[in-house]
């Protein structure tokens, strides 16, 4: 039986999700890339650059 629990009453945005995330202390990690390391996804699009 599988159950689940909705913390939602609506369904929540990525940014609302991402917010969520870091306000609970979550990092965002950095990929190795060509160009640098660095962060991909959503996350990039909230998180600082690391210079």
């Amino acid at each position: 039986m599988v159950t689940a629990v909705a913390v939602w009453d609506h369904r929540p945005t990525p940014d609302e999700l991402l917010d969520a995330r870091l306000a609970r202390g979550w990092e965002a990690t950095t990929t190795a890339t060509v160009n640098g390391d660095i962060i991909l996804g959503h996350a990039a699009c909230r998180v600082p650059r690391r210079c």
